[in-house]
């Protein structure tokens, strides 16, 4: 169903299944799949595909260009996933061309309300981003990581898998997955437990990445010496994980 009131650009593709508020604005070369919902004064700005069920409150607006000073009109896009709720007067842009060329937001993600997502950010399923939080330019996010209100990171920073920053963190370094991170700036305070128990990993897996966290904590040890003993712990793949992050940082680790 779309409103009367709705602007759709010619170009775009608005499945017979969404459904489209009044005064939305949806611009050139967009796709919009079964089941999404857009709220009232939304606006879907270009080159921006919203995959099914997903649903953005009154006044989102997603697709806009890229805040970079070398971006020149270049088709970039923004792909955001299924089963989303996205809501109001959060932003999310589309890709600059640094990258490849696409902002992504994975499936099933909760993005709460006056969020920003920057241009060629990738975010991964099941993401709760919480009020307020500002991620810039080319941060990654994975699967499961939650990052509370009012934090803010660094272009190029990722947030590893299962993560928990707290609020009104300022993220400078990479994010270690299954960690708990908070402060300014963000140190790691331990294991995200609570996010490991609900997301199914095992006592066992959870007592190895203990003694993986140990080991990186350890102010004793060089960086390079603790990934060294992290690798000898066998029989986790969240530890081998933990791991293989550490040693595929560019930006430095957030530590201690």
């Amino acid at each position: 169903m779309i409103h009367k009131t709705a602007i759709i650009d010619k170009t775009a593709q608005v499945s017979e299944n969404a459904e489209i508020g009044p005064n939305v604005f949806i611009g050139k070369n967009c796709i919009i799949h079964d089941g999404v919902k857009i709220g009232v004064n939304s606006v879907v700005e270009e080159n921006t595909e919203i995959k099914k069920g997903t649903v953005l409150s009154p006044n989102v607006h997603v697709g806009g260009a890229p805040q970079d000073i070398s971006y020149k009109g270049e088709d970039t896009k923004l792909i955001i996933g299924e089963n989303c709720i996205i809501r109001e007067f959060t932003t999310i842009h589309r890709a600059s061309t640094k990258e490849d060329w696409v902002t992504e937001v994975g499936d099933n993600c909760f993005i709460m309300s006056s969020a920003h997502i920057a241009h060629d950010c990738k975010i991964g399923n099941k993401v709760i981003i919480t009020n307020y939080t500002a991620l810039a330019g080319h941060t990654h996010v994975g699967d499961y990581a939650v990052i509370s209100g009012l934090s803010g990171t660094h272009q190029f920073v990722r947030i590893g898998k299962m993560a928990m920053v707290g609020g009104m963190s300022r993220i400078t370094k990479d994010v270690p997955p299954f960690c708990l991170i908070e402060g300014n700036p963000a140190i790691v305070h331990g294991l995200n437990v609570v996010g490991l128990r609900r997301n199914g990993v095992t006592p066992e897996a959870r007592n190895l990445l203990k003694r993986a966290l140990s080991l990186f904590l350890d102010r004793s040890l060089l960086l390079e010496d603790a990934i060294a003993e992290i690798e000898k712990i066998e029989g986790s793949v969240e530890v081998k994980e933990f791991c293989d992050f550490l040693k595929n940082s560019k930006r430095g680790i957030t530590r201690r």
